[in-house]
């Protein structure tokens, strides 16, 4: 909570100028004009503004699909950055941390600042996210994870709803991983398990209820009784009954089917 309470207070004030929208700029200039701010300095928004709920909308997305080569190569330019950043060395981190960081940071302003970056950030940035949720770092895959969460229904699910199950089905096979997994050596570290199962994995199932059925049923008749995904598959199923009865209601025999043969199992 105190990392996002900073990052509400600075992102506004911050964004870097590749990823910055011509709104971004043309308040700036405004603000600029009238009190001698920075350029580079976008407006805060108030509370209401900070969180946007709407998903996004057509003009939006041909916005972004229009988005000159020169933009999206400045922007895959700043979020592949390796340069060693002055913060990065005081903490001791790497300059694979310095690109995990600006990946992170422009998917948190990609969900909660859309109006003040760049159309086609989601776009861009959506895959490299979901490869910190796969890298099962320590570091930042958990982060990773909850921002992937946070913003599915608003702003990613229009970029990777049809790569969903297959999203689905590789979180699956991490959780298969930590169970058989011997001595020290662990695949998925319990803090990265618990965010994928807790948090990503019954948002994606939101996002694509039939795909995650199909998945699930796969994973039952193909894992042993007492593999962890059945447990996981049962848990997620009753979030989402409860969540969202009525996204299940045109496949409740499959949903039932499917609750039944784990119970038994």
């Amino acid at each position: 909570m105190a990392a996002r309470s900073l990052f509400h207070h600075t992102a506004s004030l911050a964004i870097p100028l590749p990823l910055c929208s011509d709104h971004a700029s043309e308040h700036a200039e405004l603000v600029r004009s009238l009190s001698g701010i920075s350029l580079n300095e976008p407006k805060v928004l108030s509370t209401g503004e900070e969180y946007p709920t709407n998903s996004l909308d057509s003009e939006h997305i041909h916005q972004a699909q229009r988005l000159s080569q020169a933009e999206e190569s400045e922007i895959l330019s700043w979020l592949e950055s390796f340069e060693m950043q002055d913060w990065i060395s005081c903490v001791g981190g790497t300059s694979q941390d310095a690109m995990a960081a600006h990946i992170i940071v422009a998917a948190a302003l990609s969900i909660w600042y859309p109006s003040l970056v760049k159309p086609g950030l989601a776009m861009l940035v959506v895959h490299k996210l979901l490869n910190l949720v796969m890298a099962m770092s320590e570091k930042y895959s958990s982060t990773a994870a909850e921002l992937l969460s946070e913003g599915m229904e608003t702003t990613w699910k229009t970029w990777i709803g049809p790569d969903i199950p297959r999203i689905v089905s590789d979180i699956f096979f991490q959780i298969e991983c930590v169970s058989s997994s011997v001595g020290a050596y662990q695949v998925v570290p319990s803090s990265i398990k618990e965010t994928l199962v807790e948090v990503l994995l019954p948002s994606l199932a939101m996002a694509d209820v039939l795909g995650f059925l199909s998945i699930i049923e796969s994973q039952i008749w193909s894992t042993a009784s007492d593999s962890p995904v059945h447990v996981v598959s049962l848990r997620t199923l009753i979030r989402i009954i409860r969540a969202a009865p009525r996204n299940l209601v045109l496949h409740l025999e499959k949903v039932c089917s499917i609750y039944f043969y784990i119970q038994r199992g």
